[in-house]
């Protein structure tokens, strides 16, 4: 009789081709052992590109859809979607998880980030509410939650900057401050109402109490969905506005603007020693220095591997390099000195899901096709894409011919192409 007890192998996770960039911003950085972190489906991942290695964190059992790294540029915090989401903080090094927080927000976790020196970590939900929430998450322990805003929550950040305290009120402690953003329907993943929202919020952590206050617009700039934010000391913050300029607050007030910054849409900021990173909708990265005056400007859609319609979605700098994710789901990495020649180091699939997967029959390759109306070609042995082809449909089945010279594809609209593979 045949023996029906299962196989005593296991299958083991080599590669992961691809990088979300579709419907998520401000998730890739650099980490302190100078490899890169990302996440795709529900895996993150640190890439090591100068051996062109990976590590996964398999952590979470659900899409992974938001990010944040350490100060240490050690840790990373993620968060997911599903019925009842949580977060993980891990290590960067061992990718082994450090603290797991649950139980504070339904249907995903949609923002996070540290405070300036760690010990605490902001999440944003996508229930109904869009919960704010503290974390002590060394501890595992909720310190103060809140109802956010009545439009989708797209971004916050954190910071220990502590406001004047009169001298009268000996008695009052330090305040932290958390800001939070808001775009309505402005991305696809989430269902919200059909406006954009024009708001952004200033917190306050007071004991386990967490309140807000409207950023006041005043006369300096104009009333603006706000996409992205960058604090600073001396309760000084910098936001990217969707019309391209970069707004200046201190305190809850917008003292000046920077018009011009971006044509497009800011998505990004990122704030480091060297001053900050910006990129938007037109494909263009600026730097700046810490006064936020102009150093440079970099198009990647001017460049050999740009092209129309490149979007960035999530930008950092470190010394003399400089990471971009787009919208199409690319990494680039640029050597600021040799901005014209950016390193294309990750693609894959996009918007939609993958639907189609064959395997070459005698060489190792594998075909994808998938709803971003792309078939691709990647190489099993060196984990690169070799070619890819734009349909004018959304590809459902692929197949290979007995011999690998010709692919079959299914389309969805019911129609099927036949490709010569070289």
């Amino acid at each position: 009789m045949a023996d029906r007890t299962a196989p005593r192998c296991q299958l083991h996770l080599e590669w992961v081709y691809g990088y979300r960039g579709h419907q998520c911003r401000n998730n890739l950085y650099y980490t302190a052992g100078k490899e890169v972190v990302y996440f795709v489906a529900g895996v993150g991942v640190v890439y090591n590109t100068r051996e062109h290695t990976q590590k996964f964190f398999l952590g979470h059992n659900d899409d992974i859809i938001s990010l944040a790294l350490h100060p240490d540029k050690t840790l990373v915090a993620t968060g997911q979607v599903g019925k009842d989401p949580y977060i993980c903080i891990w290590d960067s090094y061992n990718v082994q998880a450090v603290s797991v927080l649950k139980d504070a927000h339904t249907h995903g976790v949609a923002c996070l980030a540290f405070d300036s020196d760690g010990q605490r970590l902001s999440s944003v939900g996508l229930d109904a509410k869009n919960t704010v929430c503290i974390w002590d998450w060394k501890k595992g322990k909720l310190l103060a939650s809140a109802t956010g805003h009545s439009d989708r929550v797209i971004t916050n950040q954190r910071t220990l900057s502590v406001p004047s305290v009169p001298r009268a009120s000996k008695n009052i402690q330090p305040q932290n401050y958390y800001y939070t953003e808001t775009e309505g329907s402005g991305t696809k993943l989430y269902k919200g109402p059909g406006r954009l929202s024009r708001t952004i919020k200033f917190w306050t952590l007071c004991g386990n109490a967490l309140t807000a206050k409207r950023g006041i617009f005043g006369k300096t700039g104009d009333l603006q969905t706000i996409l992205c934010l960058s604090c600073v000391k001396d309760d000084v913050t910098f936001s990217g506005a969707l019309n391209g300029d970069v707004y200046v607050w201190k305190g809850l007030t917008l003292v000046r603007t920077i018009q011009g910054a971006h044509s497009a849409g800011i998505f990004s900021m990122y704030g480091c020693e060297e001053g900050f990173a910006t990129g938007g909708r037109d494909g263009c990265i600026r730097l700046w220095d810490i006064d936020f005056k102009p150093i440079t400007k970099i198009d990647l859609r001017e460049t050999e591997q740009g092209y129309k319609g490149l979007s960035i979605r999530s930008v950092c700098w470190k010394a003399d390099r400089l990471l971009a994710g787009t919208q199409d789901s690319e990494i680039f990495e640029i050597i600021v000195r040799e901005r014209d020649k950016p390193m294309l180091i990750m693609q894959g699939h996009c918007e939609g899901e993958l639907w189609a997967l064959a395997v070459h029959p005698k060489k190792p390759l594998v075909v994808t096709g998938s709803d971003d109306r792309s078939v691709r070609l990647w190489s099993l042995a060196d984990h690169a894409l070799i070619a890819r082809c734009n349909m004018e449909e959304a590809v459902r089945s692929v197949s290979f011919s007995p011999d690998g010279s010709q692919l079959a594809l299914g389309m969805k609209d019911g129609s099927f192409i036949v490709l010569r593979v070289r």
